[in-house]
C-alpha cells in the first residue's frame, strides 16, 4: 500500500535531496498547476487536460524505464505525487532524483512533472 512512509523511507534510502514544498506554497503550485493545465477540478487531472496531450506509447511497460529517454537528467521539475485522489505531494527535483525516486517508491501510480517556469507538463499514469 502506497502511503507518506513508504515515500520518506525512498527518500532516505537514497538519500535523495528534495525539496519538499508545503503549507502555502504547496497551495499556491497545486492552484497554478490546475489553472495551467488542467479544465475545473477533476477527480484525477489527465481527465480534463486543457490541451491534447502528446502520448508516448511504452508497449506496455512501465513508464519509469523510457522516462530518461525523453526527459534530460539534469532538468529541475516540481514533482506532484497523486495521494489517493485527495491531495498531493510536492517536491522540488532534479529529474536523475526523481528517476530514482520512482524506481524505489513501491506503488507509485500517478505522478505529475512540471518545469519550473511551468511551460511543460508530464504526466505518468500507470493503469493497473
Amino acid at each position: 500500500m502506497f502511503d507518506y512512509k513508504e515515500i520518506e523511507r525512498t527518500i532516505k534510502d537514497n538519500h535523495l535531496p528534495f525539496q519538499e514544498i508545503g503549507d502555502v506554497d504547496k497551495e499556491i503550485l497545486i492552484q497554478r498547476l490546475y489553472d495551467t493545465f488542467v479544465i475545473g477540478n477533476p477527480r484525477a487531472l489527465w481527465l480534463k487536460f486543457k490541451y491534447v496531450p502528446y502520448s508516448i506509447d511504452c508497449n506496455m511497460e512501465d513508464p519509469y524505464f523510457h522516462l530518461l529517454d525523453i526527459i534530460d537528467k539534469n532538468i529541475v521539475f516540481y514533482f506532484f505525487i497523486d495521494y489517493w485522489n485527495r491531495d498531493f505531494i510536492v517536491y522540488k527535483a532534479r529529474m536523475s532524483d526523481i528517476h530514482i525516486f520512482i524506481g524505489d517508491c513501491e506503488g507509485l501510480d500517478e505522478y505529475y512533472l512540471v518545469t519550473e517556469d511551468f511551460m511543460e507538463l508530464y504526466s505518468i499514469i500507470i493503469l493497473r
